[in-house]
């Protein structure tokens, strides 16, 4: 098997991919990593297309596959970066379902992204030959999207010249349905294979809601500590993560594992009165609290929960449809829809009526204000990944 990239030089990776505007690296960047991976062959540039199902999409550098060197001889670096345009930022918020390459059920925006460089990605797979020990993918924000996704591709497709594959990514937004994650996760090696880094306040991670995982499944992860409690666009930058990364002395010790929140401290939270704000740890709350009502009225009506591949149905309209039928099915269930549809309105700073009628169309209200506030701020993330850097 292959080296595992270290920690700081993950990280470094991550961030030199988007110096990749045209075809090539500059020579410094080529410098850098001469030791351990050849970056001067422009024919190595990925290109791909980014952008809605409604507007022209534009082409652009999306990384480069290259060879190792000195360790790293006979492996083969597949790096990927994350938003930097306002096409970008289009595919990111295209928030529905589709089948991934390998028929599992994916983010439908970053499964089209992934699918303009697929093409490109199989024809220099396919001239490495046999002689191949480890793939490693490497990705940040929407990088780290479609190095998850490559990742899953090469090994389920039957055209990678090794089984050996290694996913690190840094801010990533979630990918992925749960049957996605848990079949991902035990393929790369149980989630050993797999190096996911994030900031405590970066709120992409955060992205988009439940039924997206994030891999590996169990929320095993290198959690890095940034200042405050408020979702931050500066921690997702990745000067920020390199400044972070580069504190520890390797993977083992940069590791720090969140502690889960059980079913009782979601009800507790839930049925509580105390004032919540707009921060970090209510995004992760009010995510593990869709997933938990969600969930139960699933259980308890029969509901099956389908994902609207064919159709177009948005995951808006799937939780609201969800939660409205919660509401008809019994007072109990009704009550914890109640509970959770306040909590969001409370940390919207909406004021709440005693009468609220909770329709399908006021919940997927409630719902769609959510996701423009997070958005706003995601968007305001992506877009200054280069600034002050």
């Amino acid at each position: 098997m292959g080296s595992t990239i270290t920690h700081k030089d993950a990280a470094l990776l991550a961030s030199s991919v988007y110096e990749i505007q045209s075809d090539k690296f500059t020579p410094p960047t080529i410098d850098r990593f001469k030791n351990q991976w050849d970056l001067s062959n422009h024919d190595d540039v990925i290109e791909g297309s980014s952008g809605t199902l409604w507007v022209i999409k534009k082409r652009t550098g999306f990384g480069v596959i290259a060879k190792g060197k000195g360790e790293f001889k006979g492996d083969v670096l597949i790096l990927l970066r994350g938003t930097d345009n306002n096409f970008d930022w289009a595919t990111d918020a295209t928030v529905g379902f589709s089948p991934s390459e390998t028929g599992r059920i994916v983010h439908t925006g970053f499964n089209k992204c992934f699918g303009s460089i697929l093409p490109e990605i199989k024809e220099k797979i396919s001239s490495l030959g046999h002689n191949v020990r480890t793939i490693h993918c490497v990705g940040h924000s929407l990088g780290g999207a479609l190095a998850t996704l490559t990742s899953e591709w090469l090994k389920k497709s039957g055209l990678s010249p090794t089984n050996n594959i290694k996913l690190y990514t840094f801010g990533s937004p979630r990918v992925g349905a749960l049957s996605f994650v848990k079949l991902v996760t035990s393929e790369l090696n149980k989630g050993k294979d797999i190096y996911r880094v994030y900031h405590k306040t970066d709120v992409v991670p955060m992205v988009p809601m439940w039924p997206f995982y994030h891999l590996p499944y169990g929320e095993k992860a290198y959690c890095l500590n940034s200042p405050g409690n408020s979702p931050s666009g500066e921690y997702h930058k990745m000067f920020r993560y390199i400044e972070s990364v580069n504190k520890a002395s390797s993977w083992d010790t940069m590791y720090e594992l969140e502690p889960p929140t059980s079913p009782s401290e979601i009800e507790n939270w839930l049925k509580s009165d105390s004032p919540i704000s707009f921060t970090i740890n209510t995004m992760d709350m009010i995510n593990k609290a869709i997933s938990y009502v969600i969930l139960k009225i699933l259980k308890l009506t029969g509901i099956a929960f389908q994902f609207g591949i064919a159709t177009g149905v948005t995951l808006l309209d799937m939780l609201a449809y969800v939660l409205q039928q919660g509401i008809d099915f019994s007072k109990s269930l009704s009550s914890w829809v109640y509970n959770l549809i306040k909590k969001i309105m409370i940390m919207l700073g909406m004021k709440i009526k005693k009468d609220i009628n909770l329709t399908y169309q006021f919940i997927r209200h409630i719902l769609t204000s959510l996701k423009q506030k997070i958005d706003l701020l995601v968007e305001k993330a992506a877009r200054s990944i280069f600034r002050d850097e």
